[in-house]
């Protein structure tokens, strides 16, 4: 097997041109700090660092998926502290940047990766979805941001992100770091929201939350919802979730004892975190991840261990009312009770009517489009606005119609259905089948709580998910590759 570890063939530069750069570089750095332009002294000392990770970048498509994989976490953090918009164009210009970087490598013949691995039922079902978004850019009532956002979002960046993904999560080492770089996103996320616990909101934080008007739905009389750095507390909910649920799956199913211990330590952070979030939606994701890893197990004591455990905190959260004095644990509770949550008979009453308007477009009222509505104020006079999907299934079924969201679900449904066989019948290592285990029953969660949230659709979210289902997808590939492993040191 080729070396995971593609390169280009280096050329040295001539060496009077090193100089020459290296004197203009000097001459420029003496004259900004001299004019007290620091920032440009800053760049230009840093501006040799970016060109050498770039170079590095296109010799190692790997280090630019973890690029890619850190600005998904973070580059919401950065608009928030700069008040920067529209910084998710870098999540495009990193994929294109990736594109590049996997085309020199098959080009030079320099890796392993493997064309035919972006060809499965993850790729094929979505294209699919391809070819309704394009029927739709016909929709009547589509406009140009509708227009932009389908071929950008649902069609270019999304698919080009399946392949690419698909391609990349290609060996049990990728596995692993990948697990590990999440482990510390996790940790940094924890450590975000203790100092958002016990020390309290930022300058940047709170002019999101009051100037903002976050705090509408953040600051509650029931409590403090926490984000950590994530987009909102909904997302950092259901991200938390996930983690919670991968990590305490691999973390019970690994030999190596550190490992065991980092992985649960992650898991009982993704905890803490989920239920310092206040987002009900999000306690889907262990609920039926773990339900779904009791079907695909095939271990009755994991099976026996799993139901339990399950039924215990259903029971506690849903028939007690112990701890109610922690508002965690009584806001989690109202997800069990929903009929007794103001929020939840708004939603149900907002979604009759959206049924009432959508019977007449089958095909939804085109991309990137809401339905509007007129709300009754305070002082009896009505202001113009629109019925709010809270939800990333209710927002597709908004914009394509009962035909897009039955297709958008069937897509995820064969797919998943396509992840479970993998996991059950073709992946013979047990800690793989495991770890693979884990993700399928997680994005089946994450992918549950998009009828009461956005987050599947966000990053980083949707990365995840994405990130997950590859991996799943070349479970046969992987494990064929961890036999060989064996072998190889059982001949040494």
């Amino acid at each position: 097997m080729a070396s995971n570890t593609p390169y280009l063939v280096r050329e040295q530069p001539p060496k009077a041109l090193i100089y020459l750069l290296l004197v203009a570089g000097l001459v420029a750095i003496t004259y900004a700090i001299i004019a007290q332009k620091l920032l440009i002294a800053l760049a230009i000392v840093c501006l040799p660092i970016v060109i050498l990770a770039v170079a590095y970048g296109f010799q190692n498509p790997y280090f630019v998926y973890l690029l890619y994989a850190t600005y998904a976490f973070f580059f919401t953090t950065i608009s928030r502290y700069t008040l920067k918009v529209k910084l998710s164009v870098g999540l495009d210009i990193i994929l294109v940047y990736l594109s590049v970087s996997l085309l020199v490598v098959f080009y030079l013949k320099k890796t392993n990766f493997r064309l035919k691995d972006a060809v499965n039922i993850f790729t094929l079902s979505y294209i699919a979805w391809i070819i309704f978004i394009l029927l739709q850019l016909a929709n009547p009532h589509i406009n140009e941001e509708g227009i932009t956002h389908g071929i950008r979002i649902m069609i270019l960046e999304t698919f080009v992100l399946y392949i690419i993904a698909s391609i990349i999560s290609n060996s049990p080492k990728v596995l692993r770091n990948g697990l590990i770089l999440i482990g510390l996103f996790t940790i940094i996320a924890f450590l975000k929201l203790m100092y958002q616990r016990y020390v309290g909101f930022d300058s940047s934080e709170r002019y999101w939350l009051y100037v903002q008007e976050a705090a509408k739905t953040h600051i509650l009389s029931t409590g403090i919802r926490y984000f950590s750095y994530f987009t909102d507390a909904g997302n950092f909910g259901t991200v938390m979730g996930a983690i919670a649920t991968v990590y305490t799956i691999i973390g019970f199913n690994t030999r190596n004892r550190k490992f065991a211990i980092f992985y649960l330590s992650i898991a009982a952070m993704g905890i803490i975190g989920m239920l310092f979030s206040g987002t009900r939606g999000a306690l889907v994701v262990p609920f039926a991840g773990l339900a779904l890893y009791c079907l695909i197990c095939k271990s009755i004591r994991t099976f026996a261990i799993t139901i339990i455990t399950g039924l215990c905190i259903f029971a506690f959260l849903a028939f007690t009312d112990i701890g109610n004095g922690n508002s965690f644990i009584r806001r989690a509770r109202t997800a069990f009770r929903p009929t007794a949550d103001a929020s939840f008979n708004v939603r149900i009453q907002n979604r009759k009517e959206m049924a009432l308007y959508l019977k007449d477009y089958p095909f939804g009222i085109g991309i990137a489009n809401s339905i509007p509505k007129l709300w009754l104020k305070q002082d009896l006079t009505y202001e113009e606005g629109t019925l709010p999907p809270d939800s990333y299934f209710v927002s597709i079924w908004i914009q394509t119609g009962i035909v897009g969201l039955v297709l958008n679900i069937t897509i995820y449904l064969v797919t998943l259905l396509g992840c479970c066989y993998i996991v059950m019948f073709k992946v013979k290592d047990r800690y793989l089948r495991h770890q693979l285990a884990a993700f399928t029953c997680t994005v089946f969660g994450i992918l549950l709580s998009g009828y009461t949230g956005y987050a599947p659709g966000m990053p980083p979210t949707n990365f995840i998910i994405v990130a997950m289902i590859a991996f799943v997808m070349n479970g046969a590939y992987i494990d064929k590759q961890i036999t060989q492993q064996k072998l190889t040191i059982n001949k040494q």
